[in-house]
C-alpha cells in the first residue's frame, strides 16, 4: 500500500461550519466552550525580532493576528550578552555599561525602524528590551505579560537558519508555556487553508482551537490524524478488525464537538486519516492541500497507545516549509475535563493536578445531590449517605488528604465533612447520562463519590 494514500481510510467526509449534535460521553453540555472565556486568548500577542534583515512577514502575521483576535501587539527584541576582555586582568571579561547602553540604544533604532517600515504608518508598539539568553528572555515577557501567542520569524529556504530559528521556537515553546507561531517569508494575508495534526490528545486539540481562530473568511480546516503503516496494513489484511478505525470515527465525533464554539462563518473542517511517520504524513498533507499554516500540538495522548501518534511539534517546526502554530497542552486540570468530555473518563496519580481537578469538579457539580460510599476491605462496603448537595471537594497537600464537604441545599450552614487520608490517584467518570463519578483510591479500599443525574 502506498504509504500515504488514503483513500481506505479516509473516514469523514468534509464537515459543513454548521455543526450537527453528537452523541458524546461525559458533561460536554454542561461545560461546552461557548459558556466560559475562551481559553485560547489571554494577554497580547507578542513578536520577537531583531530589526534589520528581518523579513516582514512576521509583523505582517503578528498585525493581521492582533486585529483578528481583537489583542494588543508587543514587540520582544533581546540582545545577547557580549564582553570584553581586559589584557590586565589576565583575560578575564569585563562588563562595559556605555557599550552596552550604545548597543541597547542601537538595537531600539532598528527594531523601531523595522516596525515603522511596514507598519504604514500605524502607531509605535509597545518594545520590550532584554538582554540574555534570546530563548529565556522571551519566554520570560511571554510569561510576564500572559501572552497568547509568540510569533517569530523563520528562514525555510536556508538550512541553517531554518534549523536555528526552528530550535528556538522550540525552545520557546517549552520555556514560555504558550502558544508560538513560525512564520517564514511570504506570508501576506490571514491563512484560507490550515492542516492540523491531530492526536485526539489536549494540546492537539487546543491547537485546533486557535487555529480556527486565524483562519480567513470561508476558509478550510483540515484535521489529519497519522496512524503508522504497520497497524494499517494489519488492518486492512483482516476487514474483522475494525476498532482503530471505529475509535478514530468517534473520536472525530467528539472533537467537533470541542470545536463547535471556534468555528468562523462559512468555514469548512474536514477530517481524514493518514498513514505513515506523523511528521511526515502531516507535512506531506500540508503540501498536498497547499496549506498555509500546520498547527500541532506538543504532548500526545495519555490513552489509546495503539493510536499514538506523538509529540511531532519539534520536528514539524524544523521540516516544514509554512508557517508552523505549535500550541502546549492546557492546565493538568483543564487536561483531566478534557479527558472526561472526549472519553467519559479521566485519572491521575499526580498530587500536583488534584487541586485543579477537584477545584473544577465542585464548580460543575457544587449544588446536585449526591452519595458517599466507602469500600475498605476491613469493612467492607458503607453508604455513608445519600442526597446531600456537594459543597465541594478539594485536596489539602499539607496533610494530603482529600476532603468532601456535603450538606442540605436548604441550610447551607448544616454540613459535613468526610476526610479521606493516604489517597493514591483520583478518577473521574461520566456517562450519558448525565451521572458523575468521583473515585479516590487509597491503599486496598476507595471512596466513591456518587453526583445524581440532572
Amino acid at each position: 500500500m502506498p504509504p500515504y494514500d488514503a483513500v481506505s481510510l479516509t473516514i469523514e467526509r468534509p464537515m459543513s461550519a454548521t455543526l450537527q449534535p453528537v452523541p458524546s460521553k461525559g458533561p460536554a453540555a454542561t461545560t461546552h466552550p461557548a459558556t466560559a472565556v475562551d481559553p485560547t486568548r489571554r494577554g497580547p500577542i507578542l513578536l520577537a525580532c531583531d530589526g534589520p534583515g528581518q523579513s516582514s512577514a512576521p509583523l505582517v502575521a503578528a498585525r493581521l493576528l492582533a486585529e483578528r483576535l481583537g489583542l494588543a501587539l508587543e514587540v520582544v527584541t533581546v540582545l545577547e550578552p557580549e564582553a570584553a576582555y581586559s589584557v590586565a586582568l589576565g583575560g578575564l571579561p569585563v562588563f562595559l555599561p556605555e557599550v552596552e547602553d550604545a548597543r541597547r540604544a542601537r538595537r531600539m533604532d532598528d527594531v523601531r525602524n523595522y516596525i515603522a517600515r511596514f507598519s504604514g504608518g500605524a502607531a509605535p508598539l509597545p518594545l520590550h528590551v532584554r538582554c540574555g539568553a534570546i530563548a529565556d528572555e522571551i519566554a520570560t515577557v511571554a510569561r510576564e505579560r500572559a501572552a497568547t501567542l509568540v510569533i517569530v520569524g523563520a528562514s525555510p529556504h536556508q538550512r541553517l537558519n531554518r534549523i536555528i530559528g526552528g530550535e528556538r521556537a522550540v525552545q520557546l515553546l517549552r520555556l514560555s508555556g504558550c502558544p508560538v507561531l513560525s512564520v517564514p517569508p511570504g506570508f501576506v494575508a490571514l491563512p484560507r487553508k490550515i492542516v492540523v495534526g491531530v492526536d485526539f490528545g489536549p494540546a492537539s486539540v487546543r491547537a485546533a482551537q486557535l487555529a480556527l481562530s486565524m483562519l480567513a473568511d470561508g476558509g478550510t480546516l483540515s484535521l489529519v490524524h497519522v496512524i503508522l503503516p504497520v497497524l494499517a496494513d494489519r488492518l486492512l489484511r483482516d476487514q474483522t478488525e475494525h476498532n482503530v478505525i471505529d475509535e478514530v470515527r468517534s473520536l472525530f465525533n467528539r472533537l467537533r464537538d470541542e470545536l463547535r464554539a471556534y468555528v468562523p462563518e462559512r468555514a469548512t473542517i474536514e477530517t481524514c486519516v493518514k498513514t505513515g511517520e506523523a511528521v511526515e504524513g502531516i507535512v506531506l498533507s500540508a503540501a498536498s492541500m497547499d496549506a498555509e499554516v500546520i498547527a500541532v500540538g506538543t504532548h500526545g495522548p495519555r490513552f489509546l497507545e495503539r493510536l499514538f501518534v506523538g509529540s511531532v511539534a519539534s520536528s514539524v517546526v524544523h521540516a516544514a516549509a509554512q508557517a508552523v502554530l505549535a500550541v502546549p497542552p492546557p492546565s493538568p486540570g483543564q487536561a483531566l475535563e478534557f479527558w472526561l468530555r472526549m472519553t467519559g473518563t479521566a485519572s491521575t496519580q499526580r498530587r500536583r493536578e488534584w487541586g485543579d481537578a477537584l477545584d473544577t469538579f465542585t464548580r460543575r457539580n457544587s449544588g446536585r445531590h449526591v452519595s458517599i460510599e466507602v469500600d475498605e476491605p476491613a469493612l467492607g462496603a458503607q453508604v455513608l449517605g445519600r442526597g446531600y448537595a456537594l459543597n465541594g471537594v478539594t485536596y489539602d497537600p499539607h496533610d494530603q488528604r482529600v476532603e468532601v464537604m456535603v450538606g442540605d441545599a436548604a441550610e447551607p450552614l448544616r454540613h459535613l465533612m468526610h476526610s479521606i487520608p493516604n489517597v493514591d490517584s483520583i478518577e473521574m467518570t461520566a456517562d450519558d447520562d448525565g451521572r458523575e463519578v468521583l473515585e479516590l483510591r487509597h491503599g486496598r479500599g476507595h471512596t466513591l463519590v456518587l453526583v445524581d443525574p440532572t
